[in-house]
């Protein structure tokens, strides 16, 4: 169950660079936002943060960790519907008076900032900079789920798996390792695949040296190879 550590400041928040309050200048900063305060969460593996149907209070930012949102059909199947790293944002449900979409479940150990919706929405209402960097934020949030649907409609399973890997593998250079802190089945419930479709592909790009995994770890060896494998253009 999420724990609150502690109260919040957008002045001194060490990830304001990438929260929706990112491209406002120090001035309205120190006006409008400066009593504006959130509630820092820590979270353990597994908390759940909101469930779908749940009326929405909050928004929140992810300052460290993994979080993945679920949508639960009416066939009783659980699918991922996003993944989230440090700086998106979640929970904006609200805004539109409508209960939560989705849930939203701790992959791993995270600290989260929790936003009132009732004060954001004041804020958002009073300076049309803080509207605008929401509403930039929110059409962010709509490309990248146009782009999902892409990925899980117009590709095939192995262009999928290999989209996925580069992406979360993107900013790194060759043989670079990172935590892939999804297992299998999460991977598969992200991407419309079943878990013995991604082991397959997984062990045969081993085999084929396009990547190696280690202790929960993961690195890209043969990039050029992956993303022929994901359809894409190579630089």
């Amino acid at each position: 169950m999420p724990n609150i550590t502690g109260k919040g400041h957008c002045l001194t928040c060490p990830i304001r660079y990438r929260s929706i309050f990112s491209g406002l200048s120090e001035e309205i900063l120190k006006t409008d936002i400066k009593d504006f305060h959130t509630s820092i969460l820590e979270c353990k593996s597994n908390d759940v943060i909101y469930q779908q149907g749940e009326p929405s209070k909050y928004a929140y930012t992810l300052r460290e960790g993994l979080i993945k949102l679920t949508k639960s059909l009416p066939n009783g199947r659980t699918q991922i519907v996003r993944i989230l790293k440090k700086g998106d944002l979640f929970g904006f449900d609200g805004f539109a008076d409508k209960a939560y979409n989705h849930t939203a479940i701790t992959v791993s150990k995270s600290e989260i900032c929790r936003l009132p919706l009732k004060d954001l929405d004041q804020l958002r209402i009073k300076n049309i900079e803080i509207n605008s960097a929401m509403m930039a934020r929110w059409l962010k949030n709509i490309r990248e789920a146009e782009d999902m649907m892409l990925e899980l409609g117009a590709k095939k399973a192995p262009e999928k798996l290999a989209s996925f890997l580069l992406k979360w593998c993107e900013g790194l250079d060759e043989k670079d390792w990172i935590k892939l802190e999804l297992s299998r089945r999460e991977i598969g419930d992200f991407l419309g695949l079943t878990i013995e479709t991604v082991s397959r592909f997984l062990s045969e790009w081993k085999r084929l040296g396009f990547l190696e995994e280690s202790k929960g770890f993961i690195s890209i060896v043969n990039s050029e190879g992956l993303r022929k494998k994901a359809c894409s253009t190579v630089s």
